[in-house]
């Protein structure tokens, strides 16, 4: 799967609101959970038990979370940006995060799953396209940036 095919407008959620990352990831589960028809409490569940393992932000206001969830077909890829930035304990810098690239993929698909992260992990190396999502106005903005950013990375 290719990132530029699995961003979708429906699935972008700016101006959360959260405290911490707990808040964060819940915020984001129940968007997503109410968008891609999904149960909100096993995503947060999900995405909480794996970054206990490790936290997954990459620094530059940005984190990763990311999990395997039985039932789901085919992975699925949301964005979201909260107001102001939460601590990610153990993140990269300890930088505050506002923006998060949140994966769900079906535990039969491990290599689509690596490959998603992969290209994320490529275009947020982008600087500009760092500030771009951060100060998009809205969702068609989010999405106008990610492709160009696939595009412009070869992805």
């Amino acid at each position: 799967m290719k990132i530029i095919d699995a961003v979708q407008a429906d699935l972008i959620f700016l101006d959360l609101e959260a405290g911490d990352a707990e808040q964060a990831l819940g915020a984001v589960a129940r968007e997503l959970g109410r968008a891609a028809s999904l149960d909100p409490k096993m995503i947060r569940e999900a995405l909480i038990e794996r970054e206990e393992l490790g936290s997954t932000s990459v620094g530059n206001g940005f984190a990763i979370p990311h999990c395997k969830l039985a039932r789901l077909e085919t992975i699925v890829v949301a964005l979201a940006r909260v107001r102001v930035g939460v601590d990610f304990a153990n993140g990269k810098n300890h930088e505050p995060v506002r923006f998060f690239f949140v994966v769900l993929s079906p535990p039969d698909q491990p290599a689509e799953h690596l490959q998603v992260l992969s290209q994320i992990a490529r275009i947020l190396k982008g600087v500009d396209f760092r500030a771009e999502l951060l100060d998009a106005p809205d969702s068609a903005a989010v999405v106008s940036s990610v492709r160009r950013a696939a595009e412009l990375g070869g992805l």
